[in-house]
């Protein structure tokens, strides 16, 4: 998936033949994040595909157990690998914004903020187009303490 990982094809993960990595080989923040139910933790990533609401794809490594996913990689990164062979594993579908009413690159906003909440998962989403969304962030987003709450 990065270059200096060690990517390789798996016939049983997909038909087309899946980009895998063993999970230790990527950068910590692009590992998957296993669901706490899941059975086996294994060690073996595979990349695929998350359509956005907006149109956007961004490519993810996702575990074939419990389906967690870690970070997204960039385009450029991906450039070298052939595309028809990542499997869509996510497709969000488009939604007018929740504010305006607008479908024009409609954004899903977590109202807790991963890097703030552990639970982030369990907490309520909203779909706002882009401008709905930076509008929200300029107003907020300065007034929000970075710090996760101690118990």
């Amino acid at each position: 998936m990065q270059p200096n990982a060690a990517i390789t094809t798996d016939p049983m993960l997909d038909v087309a033949l899946s980009y895998t990595a063993r999970i230790t080989d990527l950068p910590y923040n692009r590992r998957p994040r296993h669901a706490y139910s899941c059975p086996r933790r294994g060690d073996t990533a595979t990349l695929g595909k998350v359509k956005c609401a907006n149109g956007t794809i961004q490519y993810k490594a996702f575990c074939a157990e419990c389906g967690g996913r870690g970070a997204p990689f960039s385009h450029q990164e991906m450039a070298h690998l052939d595309d028809t062979r990542i499997p869509v594993i996510i497709d969000h579908p488009s939604v007018p914004c929740e504010r305006c009413g607008s479908t024009n690159g409609v954004e899903e906003h977590h109202w807790a903020p991963w890097h703030l909440f552990d639970d982030a998962h369990n907490w309520p989403t909203s779909f706002l187009c882009m401008s709905c969304h930076q509008d929200w962030h300029a107003k907020v987003t300065p007034n929000m303490n970075s710090h996760k709450a101690t118990k």
